[in-house]
């Protein structure tokens, strides 16, 4: 139960505290719980997608290999299942009709799959890591598909929305995989990972102040 509580707490912390950003037209409570919901069972399919390559993670030193795995499998395989969470929860919905939406539920969705990850790595590594996972890694996830949640926010009003909505696949997974690729090769120092965060956060800020701006209900 303590395991459960220092995943849900924080991120339920990180749901108010990125939904105070949603300021013309805010969402149903019940459809961002339902797309956090989402993105929480989007774990299972995440899971079975890297299943067959776990142990290249440990087992090749190869660079190519790591940029398959890092960019390929995680980033990809993981942002796909995130975008999916909100594709089927949320953006087919009447509810789902401006910029800011797109950001608002990729994180909800993001939120929701990071829980789940966190309650497996503190059931695996202890309560010790639970700090790190709940800001660090939930954040990663969020600026990861937050950013990509801006393009899909776009494409609901494009006239090609699904082609829209793939540059929103793209930009999600190539963060996620670059994010994944310097921590799985060490190239850099963790430093300069929490630095990235950072900035992919300021990056998120902006592409939120823009799609407020772009907002039908302003």
């Amino acid at each position: 139960m303590l395991i459960v509580l220092a995943s849900l707490l924080p991120g339920a912390f990180w749901l108010w505290y990125f939904n105070r950003y949603d300021v013309w037209e805010k969402e149903p409570v019940w459809r961002l719980l339902l797309t956090t919901a989402a993105g929480a069972i989007s774990v299972v399919p995440a899971l079975i997608w890297e299943a067959p390559f776990t142990d290249l993670f440990s087992a090749s030193n190869s660079l190519a290999m790591q940029v398959f795995l890092s960019f390929l499998v995680v980033g990809l395989g993981e942002e796909l299942c995130k975008l999916l969470a909100v594709i089927l929860s949320a953006f087919r919905t009447s509810e789902f009709n401006e910029p800011m939406d797109g950001i608002i539920y990729a994180a909800a969705a993001a939120i929701g799959f990071s829980v789940v990850e966190n309650v497996l790595y503190i059931t695996s590594f202890g309560l010790a890591i639970a700090p790190l996972r709940a800001t660090v890694s939930t954040l990663a996830h969020i600026a990861f598909s937050g950013l990509g949640g801006y393009f899909l926010g776009l494409a609901k009003m494009a006239p090609k929305p699904w082609a829209a909505a793939l540059l929103s696949l793209i930009v999600a997974a190539f963060l996620h995989g670059a994010f994944d690729f310097l921590l799985i090769t060490g190239l850099v120092a963790p430093g300069v990972l929490v630095i990235a965060i950072l900035g992919l956060q300021a990056l998120l800020f902006g592409a939120i102040r823009n799609a407020v701006r772009l907002s039908p209900f302003r």
